[in-house]
């Protein structure tokens, strides 16, 4: 799993004013938190920087050990707030959570006791390396290139030209191809073609097409147009590794998901299923109770 605790540390004068200054002074119990956006951090340019420039994803937040998560959402308008550790799996903060005595908490274990070190350590932007909060849940591309193939692309059912191309959303997903009825949503019906055994081609006649076939008397055979050279190359190097596979193998292990991914609810053929290191609640919408009804039909 790739690690990005540790990139786009920056050093306490890029960020630190006399606004963050004068917050603190007079209560140890005043900090401030940074929050990064969902994209990773860049290294800041150089030359000197104001607490307000460089990094557009990297806000200081002033607070204090009693400001819950509920809180510091509702003052920068987002949903939730994300906590990682050491760069690895990163969750969701619980509302009533506390950022800065959580900071504080975690300097005091690393042996820290001064109440004024402990402040002046906890406003430092570089403890961001071990202890990160985000106001958005980070995106991964690798992760999610690992997990799926997914892209609306234009779309053909059969091998006659009785169907005309459509723009419909394509997953690859498992060992299946899922083409939903509905472009840009997942409502509606979902068709499912199984590709172990079948066929992956490709059609000569039209540029960066693929012909998808099942296996079997009764095979369906759907034809997908995609965009670019780099997709149908990536679509088409996917699936055939998928269609000579005997075993459905989807392994989700340290994504730091919350629910179950809604595709897999449509995958009939996945025989092992690793879920483990994640945040998953039981109930609830893509809650692991759900799905575990739709594995045992």
């Amino acid at each position: 799993m790739k690690r990005n605790g540790s990139r786009g540390c920056v050093t306490r004068k890029t960020r630190f004013g006399s606004r963050e200054r004068d917050w603190l002074k007079g209560d140890t119990q005043r900090g401030c938190v940074c929050l990064y956006g969902a994209s990773e951090p860049q290294p800041p340019p150089s030359g000197p920087q104001t607490s307000s420039s460089g990094q557009p994803d990297l806000k200081l937040v002033l607070c204090s050990t009693n400001t819950p998560a509920e809180e510091l959402c509702a003052q920068r308008d987002v949903q939730g707030l994300y906590l990682q550790l050491h760069g690895d799996l990163i969750r969701r903060l619980d509302p009533s959570e506390r950022p800065l005595q959580m900071v504080y908490d975690y300097l005091t274990a690393m042996g820290y006791e001064d109440p004024l070190r402990v402040q002046q350590e906890a406003a430092n932007s570089d403890l961001s390396c071990m202890i990160r909060f985000y106001s958005e849940k980070p995106v991964n591309a690798d992760q999610q290139e690992r997990t799926l193939l997914k892209g609306v692309f234009s779309v053909r059912k059969g091998k006659t030209q009785l169907h005309k191309w459509a723009e419909r959303q394509v997953i690859l997903c498992g060992t299946s191809l899922i083409v939903a009825s509905v472009k840009d949503s997942l409502t509606g019906k979902m068709h499912i073609l199984p590709l172990v055994g079948g066929k992956v081609e490709e059609v000569k006649r039209r540029q960066h097409c693929l012909m998808f076939s099942s296996a079997g008397p009764q095979a369906q055979t759907y034809y997908v147009n995609f965009d670019t050279l780099a997709d149908y190359q990536r679509w088409h190097r996917q699936a055939s590794k998928v269609v000579s596979q005997t075993i459905s193998l989807v392994d989700l292990s340290c994504y730091s998901l919350e629910e179950v991914p809604e595709y897999l609810f449509y995958c009939q053929d996945i025989t092992h299923l690793n879920l483990r290191h994640n945040f998953m609640r039981l109930d609830g919408p893509g809650g692991l109770a759900n799905f575990n009804s739709v594995f045992q039909r």
